[in-house]
């Protein structure tokens, strides 16, 4: 069968069994990959291809996003969250922008979009019955915690894409100088679409209890990872802070060393289970685009599209396509990196501009097939029509501006 259909079909079957057997992503990926093998006629060749893209995936990610998803537990039980979600507040005055900052901040060091949005829910659900806010705190922190998860490096969308188009030479300074900016006018866009009817009562209420974290539990775990890749890329011999598992592993320390002791196992231990389930995932993405990559249909056709659009598209519109069929943003940046590397449309995009088109496109369709749009409609009790217009339309609009922009600077 020809590799394109054999994908259309492959990821046809991903989405129904996902959204209506709610089989968790690894095992829909993994089967996902068998299927693609025999629609292809790959062989065995495809089981040595799935276990070294799952591999090289765990090796990748494996420590960062255990040390994020521990991190997050610590920050849920010992008043973090609510710690920065108040000071954040007592800058920005406005509840919604508080969320959106907040959950724009917390992905850095959590390595992760859904995992900051499980934390601050109790957390805005409180904000909510203090000051009588609408729902639009909760959609502001999903669309803040997505924009950094998907554009900020090393983060995993970012990281997946460089490691597997540009190991070792990536000019992740340079990245950085047009990628923050690009995430803020994204950020403002997409709080401003989702918070558009926000209200909340006016003045303080009264009895209104304090954060009961310490600023320095809050704070430093978040704080730690980016001063270490900070200080790794500016000071050469300290080269060795600017690799992710490094910076990560301190701001783990941070929070375990500054934590209460009562806390420390149970964070730790409810921290694993919840790595264990998103490591999990990510290698089925990793094993799934290895096998489609390793068949070599799809990536020889890829330069043909060049024909039809301009090649600095392409990234956005394949990572697009991904995102609308499966839902999963590092599912799609894995397996458009995968499909791209090694064709001729590397060599003619630059890195910067191929990068972000790529994270651009992994921001569209976050629709029935993204796992994150069903929680968010599982908290706020909202309709799917409700969470398309605050949630999906908001990103959708910032992908498209943000991809535009791009476009316009790199032409």
């Amino acid at each position: 069968m020809d590799a394109f259909i054999a994908l259309i079909l492959t990821i046809a079957v991903i989405a129904v069994v996902a959204a209506r057997h709610a089989i968790p992503p690894f095992l829909t990926l993994t089967g996902g990959a068998l299927l693609f093998a025999l629609l292809t006629g790959m062989g065995e060749g495809a089981v040595a291809a799935f276990t070294a893209g799952a591999g090289a995936l765990f090796a990748l990610l494996g420590i960062p996003v255990y040390c994020g998803s521990v991190i997050a537990k610590f920050l849920a039980r010992d008043g973090g969250a609510e710690r920065i979600v108040e000071d954040i507040g007592q800058v920005a005055h406005r509840p919604v922008s508080a969320a959106a900052i907040a959950g724009y901040l917390l992905s850095v060091p959590m390595m992760c979009c859904i995992t900051p949005f499980i934390v601050l829910t109790p957390v805005l659900a409180g904000i909510r019955r203090k000051l009588h806010c609408t729902t639009s705190l909760y959609y502001a922190a999903a669309c803040g915690s997505v924009i950094s998860f998907v554009f900020l490096y090393p983060l995993p969308v970012t990281y997946a894409i460089t490691n597997s188009l540009y190991p070792g030479d990536f000019a992740t300074g340079s990245y950085l100088q047009a990628a923050l900016p690009l995430s803020l006018v994204a950020l403002i866009i997409a709080a401003y679409l989702s918070g558009r009817h926000h209200t909340c009562s006016t003045g303080s209420p009264e009895n209104e209890e304090s954060a009961p974290g310490s600023r320095r539990q809050a704070w430093i775990p978040v704080i730690l990872p980016v001063a270490c890749l900070a200080a790794g890329h500016l000071i050469p011999p300290l080269s060795i802070l600017a690799n992710i598992n490094i910076a990560l592993f301190a701001g783990l320390c941070g929070a375990i060393l500054l934590s209460p002791a009562q806390s420390r196992i149970p964070a730790l231990e409810s921290g694993t289970k919840h790595a264990g389930i998103i490591i999990f995932d990510l290698c089925g993405a990793g094993g799934l685009g290895a096998v489609v990559a390793a068949e070599g249909g799809i990536a020889a056709a890829l330069p043909s599209l060049t024909t039809i659009l301009p090649a600095l598209l392409v990234p956005f519109v394949i990572a697009a396509l991904f995102q609308a069929a499966q839902g999963s943003r590092v599912v799609s940046a894995v397996i458009t990196a995968s499909l791209l590397a090694g064709t001729e449309i590397i060599a003619a995009v630059p890195a910067l501009p191929l990068v972000l088109m790529t994270a651009a496109g992994c921001m569209m369709f976050s629709f029935v097939t993204d796992p994150f749009f069903w929680l968010i409609r599982r908290t706020t009790g909202e309709s799917v029509w409700d969470v398309s217009m605050r949630y999906t339309v908001p990103l959708f609009c910032a992908g498209i501006i943000t991809a535009g922009i791009t476009l316009f600077i790199f032409m």
